[in-house]
């Protein structure tokens, strides 16, 4: 049987049953998810963070699932474990099961739909369904070696990835793109209006800048301090950080503070300098600079 005729296998059973399968066909878990002395330790705050046990088999392409999902949200997580004082139970290595992507998948498909969605769909819908669209359906490879390995355990063809999620959104009662051309489309569709949006962030921005400029062009020595510090920060400082999208903003305050060593009309000379060398950009150049 082929992976994707298994795996349309595994969506017709219940939950209890692909776990049963699953370890059957990986084998059960050999340690605890976290190790039990430091998971009390850190139920009673006297650490930070949880030890690990030795449960990772990603150098085969395999997630490790927490069987109690159906019954905890997040139990790998150390922050839920804690807000919702999950047991050590739930992490002893009889409560793990092993699977690819697509089984992991199927398995929070099959727990959202017993549950009503009060659990599995969370991390079906952020983070699975996500990535077997951007792998399988955009055909994008992980960048991490753990994820490549994951990436060909269960590899399959955009059409096959595309029927499977398909399937498994309508086990959901969710609806999906009706083809895997229909959501090609609209993919391209919500890029083309993504980069419309930011041709028209920066053609505002670029605006911004030249009004600056020219107000900028009409001061002079007898123009206050405080108008030549504004505009020397907002075109040298301010426009920096905006065509840069630096995150190491200086503050008004701060360049103010910074040029008081320097009198007005030095700032003001150095200013007039600096904006003869950065002539206004039009419309047209604006664009081709996006």
């Amino acid at each position: 049987m082929s992976n994707y005729k298994e795996y349309l296998e595994l969506l017709t059973k219940t939950y209890d049953e692909v776990v049963s399968f699953l370890l059957n066909k990986y084998g059960a878990a050999k340690d605890d998810y976290f190790r039990e002395s430091s998971y009390q330790r850190f139920m009673n705050g006297e650490i930070k963070n949880i030890t690990k046990g030795k449960t990772t088999r990603t150098n085969e392409g395999l997630h490790c699932h927490h069987i109690d999902e159906i019954k905890w949200l997040k139990i790998s997580d150390q922050s839920f474990v804690k807000r919702y004082n999950i047991p050590f139970e739930t992490q002893r290595s009889d409560r793990l099961v092993y699977c690819d992507l697509m089984e992991h998948t199927i398995l929070h498909t099959l727990i959202a739909k017993e549950t009503s969605s009060k659990f599995g769909f969370l991390g079906y819908e952020a983070y699975l369904k996500t990535d077997i669209e951007l792998w399988y359906l955009d055909e994008i490879m992980p960048s991490l070696e753990w994820k490549k390995r994951c990436f060909h355990k269960s590899f399959l063809e955009p059409q096959n990835a595309f029927d499977l999620i398909k399937e498994m959104q309508e086990k959901l009662g969710q609806s999906y793109y009706n083809n895997l051309e229909d959501y090609y489309e609209t993919k391209k569709n919500i890029e083309e209006e993504k980069r419309k949006r930011l041709q028209r962030q920066k053609q505002e921005e670029i605006d911004l800048r030249n009004r600056r400029i020219a107000s900028a062009k009409q001061l002079h020595h007898n123009s206050t301090r405080a108008d030549i510090v504004t505009y020397s920060y907002l075109i040298r400082i301010g426009e920096r950080d905006i065509m840069d999208f630096s995150n190491n903003h200086m503050t008004l305050k701060e360049y103010d503070s910074k040029m008081k060593k320097y009198r007005k009309d030095e700032i003001l000379d150095e200013l007039i300098t600096f904006i003869e060398n950065e002539p206004e950009l039009t419309e047209d150049e604006s664009i081709e600079k996006i």
